[in-house]
């Protein structure tokens, strides 16, 4: 990601995945690796406690590489399409009706699910999106 649009820099995540409880990988932080003939540092990141929510499905627990749904859904309706195609799949009169695909499954009150699977400020899911037991208590099922 370049840090500005006329930055000659930029910044690059890579996930490494360590079997020994990230011991190998800490080795690395602070270390240089040249890329593209440019010396660039190894930092490490802030870990991070919350649980993914998956592009595909819109559920939390997963990523969309891992998603076993037959098919899409929609963050803004909860159709069965994806949000680039909301417009085409959906009746023009219905088109800024929202629906949570989350609250909507897990069965929460029918007026705290009028909102978008993305929407912060309202989703109970949002709001509780880094405390892991909760969410395992909405699908106990999905989480690992």
């Amino acid at each position: 990601m370049r840090t500005s649009p006329h930055s000659d820099s930029c910044w690059a995540w890579v996930d490494i995945h360590d079997t020994v409880a990230g011991s190998n990988a800490c080795l690395y932080i602070s270390k240089f690796v040249s890329i593209g003939g440019t010396n660039c540092q190894i930092k490490g990141a802030r870990p991070h406690s919350g649980s993914v929510q998956c592009a595909r499905c819109q559920r939390w627990g997963h990523h969309s590489d891992q998603c076993r749904a037959k098919c899409a859904c929609c963050p803004l309706c909860s159709g069965p399409h994806t949000e680039a195609n909301h417009l085409k799949c959906v009746d023009a009169k219905r088109v800024d009706v929202c629906q949570c695909a989350n609250c909507t499954t897990a069965k929460h009150l029918a007026d705290k699910r009028s909102h978008s699977a993305m929407d912060l400020k309202v989703c109970l899911f949002w709001k509780n999106r880094f405390d892991r037991a909760w969410l395992k208590c909405q699908f106990p099922t999905q989480l690992t």
